[in-house]
């Protein structure tokens, strides 16, 4: 009979403390959880920071975190953390134990495989008795956003367009007279100085001349990414790998001009992420133009909004003029061609980088003096 009684007793005793904590566990309990930085480039080391405290005076036994965060967010194995990932999406379980009145706060490793734009929308908190019979589940909504940019290529010098690189290309129109540039001597005129005196000119013509200076411009460069990966393409990019290769070679571009001071802009038959319409940004100097530029790609949407070639067709009828134009595709044929002679004919140059497996390939396609 005593030990019937005391089996009673311990079953009662088990479903009373059941009871107890789904009711109770989830109360006063707050979570949050942030990325340590909110921009870094790919392959960079992050931190995931979760936050949780209980705010009562019952213990919580066992709390369970689930989430679904990017299979591109690759995270350090570690104690009380499960993580299984599928083809585009990860479950992410974190696991603890919280005393009453306690606040712990864990960090998670993880590397950032490929540039994006990687958002924290909700979670899911389970916590139980100690045995586990019994458990209490609510979502919280989160919101925090890392913004993943392109790992810049190294572009050799030699290989950007030799306009946007030196900086400066002689003008027909008025802009401002460069003393660097000399282009023959004229006749004096009071308002000259002495300092632009031509004395050997002075001496073949008699009469005193000064020297003639030409006038110069700020080169601008733009760059134009064909986001199909082959000819003929319908909608469907089969090689991402090749596409994104030439997103990092226009920021190692666009980093280079920036650096040596110049504007730089950037277009693409694609679009950002949410958006409709091809991306494009017009040419700017400075460092928050590069930060723009990193930003656009890194919303970058894998889809095409219309074919390379009206793009070009489009940038001509808007009178681009007097820029250096670097196209990068990973094909190139007579109708491309056609689109950027008429690019030239606006008085443009124009480079072509073609994305073709592991090498790089160059085309010089003309220009202007």
């Amino acid at each position: 009979m005593l030990v019937v009684s005391f089996i009673i007793a311990a079953i009662i005793i088990v479903m009373l403390q059941a009871n107890v904590f789904r009711r109770f566990a989830l109360r006063n309990i707050s979570y949050s959880r942030r990325f340590s930085q909110k921009t870094c480039f790919s392959g960079d080391r992050m931190e995931l920071v979760e936050q949780l405290s209980n705010g009562k005076w019952l213990p919580v036994p066992w709390l369970r975190v689930e989430s679904q965060l990017s299979s591109q967010l690759i995270f350090r194995s570690q104690d009380n953390l499960a993580v299984s990932s599928g083809e585009h999406y990860q479950n992410h379980k974190s696991f603890f134990s919280l005393m009453p009145y306690t606040k712990i706060t864990r960090t998670h490793s993880f590397v950032s495989a490929r540039r994006g734009v990687y958002k924290l929308r909700s979670v899911a908190l389970t916590g139980g008795d100690l045995l586990g019979i019994q458990h209490d589940m609510k979502q919280i909504m989160i919101e925090g956003e890392l913004l993943v940019y392109p790992l810049p290529a190294q572009v050799p010098n030699d290989e950007l367009p030799s306009h946007s690189w030196q900086g400066e290309t002689s003008v027909r129109r008025w802009i401002v007279e460069d003393p660097f540039v000399v282009v023959g001597a004229r006749d004096y005129r009071p308002s000259d100085s002495f300092k632009a005196v031509n004395w050997k000119a002075t001496a073949r013509a008699g009469k005193l001349q000064v020297h003639q200076y030409d006038y110069t411009a700020d080169r601008k460069l733009m760059i134009y990414l064909n986001v199909e990966d082959h000819e003929g393409m319908w909608r469907t990019i089969t090689d991402e790998a090749l596409i994104e290769r030439g997103i990092e070679w226009a920021a190692g571009a666009a980093e280079a001009v920036t650096a040596s001071g110049m504007e730089v802009g950037f277009a693409a038959n694609m679009p950002l992420q949410g958006e409709l319409e091809s991306a494009m940004l017009l040419p700017r100097s400075g460092y928050d133009q590069w930060l723009a530029i990193l930003e656009l790609l890194a919303k970058l949407s894998l889809t095409r909004t219309e074919l390379f070639s009206d793009l070009l067709q489009r940038e001509s009828e808007r009178g681009v003029s007097g820029c250096d134009l670097l196209i990068i595709s990973a094909y190139w044929n007579e109708t491309l061609e056609l689109a950027a002679q008429q690019l030239r004919f606006g008085g443009n140059s124009v480079s072509i980088w073609l994305l073709a497996g592991q090498a790089s390939e160059q085309q010089q396609a003309g220009g202007v003096s």
